[in-house]
């Protein structure tokens, strides 16, 4: 990063990322997974300038699409329902904060309403230091709408507005919630300079702070960035190419004649940190005494699988001769299933006790939801194969 050392500010740096400035208190919450998002519906108004490389996916696409992180909200029509599954979501990841998302969360009056409502009772629920930050468009901004997020206690309003609207983030200035932009840094000339007109709009308006965002090709939108000969950055799995110089690009040019804050967000903060780190609050939070917490936040656990009355008399050994606490042992007599720590899988007592029984067995490592719409497993890899070659 080629910053003359006087204009540096303070950069921190975390999986790439870099701030110029003081890291605005939503990434900070953000990246350490302490952030609920609320998907709040796919609907907007389409508006031209992003419309074209939009990261949704056409499931989420829906006006009825609602998720609380992963989980989805079938009750979103009722707010005392979505406001329960937000308080259950963001305690059990303990966040400290949330952001509404979508689409456009204010797409139209009705949801504006609907924002306010939340807003109001998830301060109450989850007290008011409870930092809620929320994205829009802006293209229906107003002062109406300006007076009812901050009577609401919103905490942190960011725009992704069209040139034409950036007069509308005014709106939003001077009020008790911070105001900034965030935009995604798409590698073209026509880009570069709209990034440039939007941070000296931000500066000159007094607003608190600009996030760039690395561009990023995902399968929804993929086909129309190939098309306009985007490509991924090299060992990437969604960063574009391009997109980091041009931000560095932007900032070299700006940093001179601007003070406003500037924080570039790459696509690995959100994949390799964000989301491990939620996911880490997640299991510690959910685990059962039995399981393990992989570095990325996943359960892991040995499952005996066999008839019910095999695992059974293998669950009654454990417990009785092998006086195995009963906290680390899950028996489900129902199935035939009994769920133990992992490191069982390598302990040759153990391997040895289970080449007696017509079960096999297995390692699961799964994604931290005990809901079953969310219920993913990793990897699972059997170790009954192995168990004779162990024993040797």
């Amino acid at each position: 990063m080629k910053i003359p050392p006087n204009k540096r500010n303070s950069i921190l740096e975390a999986a790439g990322s870099w701030v110029v400035g003081s890291l605005p208190t939503g990434c900070d919450l953000c990246m350490k997974g302490m952030k609920l998002v609320y998907f709040m519906g796919g609907d907007c108004a389409h508006p031209s300038h992003c419309k074209w490389y939009c990261p949704i996916s056409p499931e989420r696409r829906s006006p009825n699409a609602h998720f609380a992180d992963e989980i989805p909200i079938k009750d979103f029509n009722s707010i005392k329902k979505t406001v329960e599954k937000l308080v259950y979501e963001a305690k059990s990841i303990d966040a400290k904060g949330m952001s509404f998302t979508g689409g456009d969360p204010l797409s139209s009056p009705a949801k504006r309403d609907r924002v306010v409502a939340i807003i109001q009772a998830m301060k109450i629920e989850m007290g008011d230091d409870f930092h809620i930050h929320l994205y829009t468009s802006g293209t229906n901004f107003d002062v109406v709408t300006a007076n009812k997020l901050e009577a609401a206690g919103l905490d942190d309003l960011r725009f992704h507005p069209s040139e034409k609207n950036f007069f509308r983030i005014e709106f939003a200035t001077g009020r008790k919630y911070t105001v900034a932009g965030e935009v995604p840094v798409i590698p073209t000339e026509e880009n570069f300079m709209y990034l440039l007109k939007l941070a000296d709009h931000l500066d000159m308006i007094g607003a608190d702070f600009l996030n760039l965002n690395e561009f990023e090709i995902c399968a929804p939108n993929q086909n129309e960035l190939i098309k306009r000969n985007f490509h991924l950055e090299e060992n990437s799995i969604a960063a574009v190419d391009g997109s980091r110089r041009y931000a560095l690009r932007f900032l070299e040019e700006f940093r001179p004649r601007g003070g406003l804050t500037i924080h570039f967000c790459p696509a690995a903060v959100k994949d390799g940190v964000q989301i491990r780190e939620r996911y880490l609050r997640r299991a510690n939070h959910i685990r059962k005494e039995y399981e393990e917490i992989s570095d990325d936040g996943c359960l892991l656990f040995l499952q005996i699988q066999g008839s019910v009355q095999e695992v059974k008399t293998l669950y009654d050994t454990l417990l009785n001769d092998s006086k195995m606490p009963k906290d680390q042992l899950d028996f489900n007599p129902s199935k035939g299933i009994l769920d133990l720590p992992s490191f069982l899988s390598t302990d040759e007592n153990f391997l040895e006790l289970l080449n007696d029984y017509r079960v096999k067995a297995g390692i699961y490592e799964i994604l931290p939801f005990r809901e079953p719409e969310c219920a993913q497993i990793r990897e699972y890899t059997p170790i009954m194969n192995n168990i004779k070659s162990k024993l040797r």
